[in-house]
């Protein structure tokens, strides 16, 4: 996996989400080997960013993407708040991974790709980096001194 978000996943760190070839022999084993790692992605927000870095369905991809649990690139298990939406594919352009990129998928009214969401994140950070901080004032009540 790449990306910054990467970091931050709570598989961050952890092996085991893809097995060897040799582990297993049937979709029963798959689930039996990997079933209990799928509890990883229960509260993750990185779910549609792993499919789309992933891409199980593409690659055929055994193991474990998203909340879900992919033998040859179809999911054989998947969590219960699992939405279909974690599965669209982002469009990509050649502008991804920009300021220009990120309000394109806003105009168009699309899914941001992974590149762009972690760009926009970047500038909101940098925008409330820069907000100035408002000054409370004293709050003075009639009577009171």
């Amino acid at each position: 996996m790449t990306g910054a978000w990467t970091l931050r996943a709570p598989c961050s760190g952890q092996d085991g989400f893809a097995p060897n070839q040799d582990d297993w022999k049937t979709v029963r084993d798959l689930k039996r080997l990997l079933g209990p790692r799928l509890g990883y992605c229960k509260r993750c927000p990185y779910r549609a960013e792993c499919i789309a870095t992933i891409k199980p369905s593409q690659v055929m991809f055994d193991g474990i993407a998203g909340g879900r649990l992919w033998c040859n690139g179809e999911v054989i298990d998947a969590l219960d708040d699992v939405s279909d939406d974690e599965l669209a594919e982002p469009k990509l352009r050649p502008s991804c991974g920009t300021e220009a990129g990120a309000k394109s998928h806003s105009r168009n009214n699309e899914r941001i790709c992974p590149s762009c969401r972690q760009v926009t994140r970047e500038m909101d950070e940098r925008r409330n980096a820069e907000k100035p901080k408002q000054e409370q004032l004293p709050l003075e009540f009639a009577g009171t001194t």
